[in-house]
């Protein structure tokens, strides 16, 4: 699958045999399908199970090739190929034609999804169309709305100032709408870096298949004009309803199977059996007087009032009677108390166990029996809850002076998503906890709060360097911004060129460095800082102090290891 064009034909028969045993648990048994192969195909966010539509999981595994030729074009493979189909391009611009072998064909047939989720990263922005190509961090297309005109510009490194190596800011404000000029502007530039591919898709700027493969699943719900977070019922429609909900339930999976095609309406009840086409008695197998449908079976039938009564839970079953739909029923089952949420949810599983069983001829469980049976996998399901949670300890979180000979930089960034502005600050200090520097600063422009704090640990590092300093230790409290800064690969995040910064300065200025996670509490000085310079500094004025400030003297002090308790 991950080098051919499978026919939409074979992957259509591959999804009926699953869908065959899915449905009957058997081989050579023939039973209803209650709902489509579309549907499951849905991921569980979404009303379905998550069932790969073989065809899309065909084109995403194809898409993978592509990615690979498009960011590895020195393997072996990868000359071969670019030598004989796209010797002048690259693989994105490699169109088909006559007398191509049918693995190629396929090839480029995942180049067409992989389009659907490339950005560029912009470097010095040589590479870039910047009209034809995505490199915007923002919409579906990715690329400007503001139209071309009579502009003569092509390339997104004619917008880079080539004294300062920033953006032009007028010159951008002159080209394109206000719109488009915030978007650019947040992006940071390096004009010693290449651009390169990323997928708009993950926060890391890396391909994944899965992530390919929900690109193929909205492209194809699009097309068919259809909202793919929704999913129909028999009985109205709630476009609104939390189908996660369901698997975030700490319940078993029998009973989250059980909730989930209650909420479809897909429960072999006889009104639903007699609507496939099956001739049946459709009365209800318990009390033999009405029609079984759901509502029926679960709130109007005279032995399961018996039941709600005996559960002190009548007034909810009048409430849940008078819903017009499953997922109606499931919605107001979501709004009670977690105590009654989980009593009401068993009971309806027992319920139905007692009813297929009258239905296969058994004997009909007393209302006592099954009252006992709901109390009895309560108090099991909550000791199955009990037994998974951690007895976690009183960890106390304070600020750790650096190792001998070594100075600890802490850094911290502030974000203001409204005006997508914010500020950076960072303190350096030495091994006895006593403060050699202090920056603060406002940043003008800025698209996420990992933006502003890799910019406060790019000035911190610095400043370090500035000072003459040797060995260091960089403090973050930011999880997803260690790894990029110790790993070795190339990265592709929406942050790369600050990233790649970073790290060239840390190998080139200090003989010994360090980048540890800290708690945030460990990290207050440094966000103080940032909330000053978001809020109280202006561009163009940092305040670079070997002096504390006031205003955070005292955490400084709460910080030293003298205060340690």
């Amino acid at each position: 699958m991950s080098c051919f064009d499978l026919t939409k034909e074979l992957c259509d028969e591959l999804s009926a045999i699953i869908g065959k045993y899915w449905w009957s648990q058997q081989d050579k048994m023939n039973k209803i399908h209650w709902l489509s192969w579309e549907k499951l195909t849905r991921s569980k966010k979404k009303g379905g199970l998550g069932f790969r539509d073989l065809h899309l999981f065909n084109m995403a595994l194809l898409c993978r090739q592509a990615w690979r030729l498009l960011t590895s074009p020195d393997t072996l493979c990868g000359r071969v190929l670019k030598a004989k189909y796209f010797p002048h391009t690259d693989v994105l611009k490699c169109p088909p034609r006559a007398g191509i072998s049918y693995t190629w064909r396929s090839i480029l047939k995942g180049a067409e999804l992989l389009k659907e989720g490339l950005i560029w990263r912009i470097g010095n922005g040589e590479k870039v169309n910047m009209w034809e190509d995505p490199w915007l961090p923002r919409g579906t297309t990715r690329k400007p709305i503001t139209p071309r005109g009579a502009s003569l510009l092509t390339k997104v490194s004619e917008l880079i100032n080539p004294v300062t190596g920033e953006w032009d800011v007028q010159l951008i404000q002159d080209i394109f709408w206000p719109e488009d000029v915030a978007v650019i502007m947040q992006i940071p530039i390096d004009h010693d870096m290449d651009d390169l591919p990323a997928w708009h898709f993950d926060a890391k700027g890396l391909f994944s298949v899965k992530s390919a493969y929900k690109v193929a699943v909205s492209r194809r719900d699009v097309k068919a004009g259809r909202d793919a977070s929704t999913s129909g019922s028999s009985r109205g429609d709630n476009g609104d309803f939390d189908w996660y909900k369901i698997w975030k339930l700490q319940i078993p999976n029998k009973v989250k199977m059980f909730i989930w095609r209650l909420a479809h309406n897909s429960l072999p009840v006889r009104k639903n059996v007699s609507r496939r086409g099956v001739e049946l008695d459709t009365k209800c197998p318990v009390c033999q007087r009405l029609d079984e449908d759901c509502g029926h079976l679960f709130f109007k039938c005279k032995y399961v009032k018996r039941c709600w009564g005996g559960l002190g839970m009548d007034d909810i079953r009048t409430d849940l009677a008078g819903c017009q739909s499953e997922k109606e029923i499931l919605a107001k089952i979501w709004k009670l108390e977690k105590a009654q949420q989980m009593k009401v949810i068993v009971f309806l599983w027992r319920w139905w166990s007692a009813r297929n069983k009258a239905s296969n001829g058994e004997r009909m469980q007393s209302v006592s029996e099954i009252l006992g049976s709901v109390a009895y996998f309560l108090m099991e399901f909550d000791q199955l809850q009990s037994t998974r949670k951690e007895v976690l300890g009183d960890v106390r979180h304070c600020w750790r002076p650096p190792p001998p000979e070594f100075y600890k930089i802490n850094a911290d960034g502030a974000f203001d998503p409204n005006t997508r502005t914010g500020g950076w600050g960072f303190v350096v200090r030495d091994t006895k906890g006593e403060v050699m520097m202090v920056g603060a600063g406002y940043i003008q422009h800025v698209a996420s709060p990992l933006q502003a704090e890799m910019i406060a640990m790019l000035r911190g590092v610095q400043q370090a360097a500035w000072l003459g300093m040797q060995n260091i230790v960089l403090e973050i409290d930011a999880s997803m911004l260690a790894s990029p800064l110790t790993s070795a690969g190339v990265d592709r995040s929406p942050m790369s060129c600050l990233v790649c910064q970073i790290r060239d300065f840390l190998r080139s200025e200090f003989s010994s460095y360090n980048v540890s996670l800290c708690n945030r509490i460990c990290n207050k000085v440094a966000d103080a800082l940032a909330a000053f310079g978001m809020g109280v500094l202006k561009s163009g004025s940092d305040m670079l102090t070997s002096q504390v400030p006031c205003f955070v003297s005292e955490l400084v002090s709460g910080d030293l290891p003298t205060n340690e308790v």
